[in-house]
């Protein structure tokens, strides 16, 4: 493997630590509240998306030659992506002007 694609798992694998954190942090903060249930999907499908988009650089820098891993990775990246699409569907339910 070359060393720039090294570098960018690397990078990619440290953000996605930084991603884990923080979402783990907004479950923990977000309770009730009008603004809790939007929040909630929402971290969770970062946190999701984080730990899903882990596994392609560890695959990567692993030198795996199992496709059922890069198969898990785009379930579970896809179920990420729905919880952060209601998430924001509820936000933007909870921000829009009554008419």
């Amino acid at each position: 493997m070359e060393l720039y694609h090294i570098i960018i798992n690397i990078v990619s694998l440290l953000i996605n630590v930084g991603l884990v954190y923080f979402a783990v942090k907004l479950l923990s903060v977000f309770r009730g509240g009008m603004m809790g249930k939007p929040w909630m999907y929402i971290s969770s499908g970062v946190l999701a998306l984080a730990i899903s988009s882990s596994i392609f650089p560890l695959y990567y820098l692993l030198e795996l030659e199992v496709a059922v891993v890069r198969a898990f990775g785009g379930l579970i990246m896809m179920i990420g992506g729905l919880l952060i699409l209601v998430g924001m569907y509820h936000e933007s339910k909870s921000w829009a002007k009554p008419r």
